[in-house]
């Protein structure tokens, strides 16, 4: 990334991905070779890089690791136009999650993920709590630094001050999802139904419904 530091960016689903690629530089982005390598491809979690590397000769305490995390009530709206939005091959990918949710109210949605009947949930992030991709064996939080979406400029510019990063912070966000403040879509019910689901988020992360 600069100055010969080894890095991995674990990328929480919707959560700053292409703000960080637009920040590292989408040539560096394109050529990482967690981006290329075959078993490395995807949203993999902290753990899931731990696990994967030493077939590959490599040690996850070698590389610097960071992550981007997200208030789980805005993350499930994020998800939920997100999926609504998709065009081209990203639509055709996930067809049957797509024409659902074109269907479905918000709350349709967050029953649906809730819903332990449902298999085909597997296929979105949001049925998954946040902190998944960024906690250890132990469910402590492992990343060696951690921003959040909701203040995600001010953590960039900690984060290339902290590393002495040869890198410039995007001038403004990239690839946003098209929707109303998150708190609008939620009945109280819904919002109990999103604490619930994501009790170690709000433990681990310090979110709340407001904030």
């Amino acid at each position: 990334m600069a100055r010969g530091l080894p890095a991995i960016f674990v990328h929480t689903p919707k959560c700053g991905g292409s703000f960080i690629a637009e920040g590292v530089g989408r040539r560096r982005d394109r050529h990482c070779f967690t981006r290329r390598h075959p078993s490395l491809r995807g949203h993999l979690t902290y753990l899931d890089y731990k696990e994967r590397f030493p077939a590959l000769g490599l040690n996850i305490d070698d590389f610097m690791t960071f992550s981007v995390v997200r208030n789980p009530w805005a993350w499930h709206v994020s998800v939920y136009h997100y999926i609504q939005q998709l065009k081209g091959r990203n639509k055709e990918k996930a067809a049957d999650v797509h024409e659902r949710l074109t269907k479905y109210s918000f709350s349709d949605y967050l029953a649906w993920v809730d819903d332990p009947k449902t298999a085909e949930k597997q296929e979105i992030a949001a049925v998954h709590n946040v902190s998944d991709w960024v906690i250890d064996e132990n469910g402590k939080i492992s990343v060696d630094f951690l921003m959040r979406q909701e203040t995600l400029e001010e953590d960039f510019a900690i984060f290339i001050k902290k590393y002495s990063l040869r890198l410039a912070a995007p001038k403004k966000r990239v690839n946003e999802s098209v929707h109303k403040n998150y708190r609008t879509y939620y009945s109280d019910s819904d919002a109990a139904l999103v604490a619930r689901r994501h009790e170690r988020d709000i433990a681990l992360l310090g979110y709340s419904f407001d904030r």
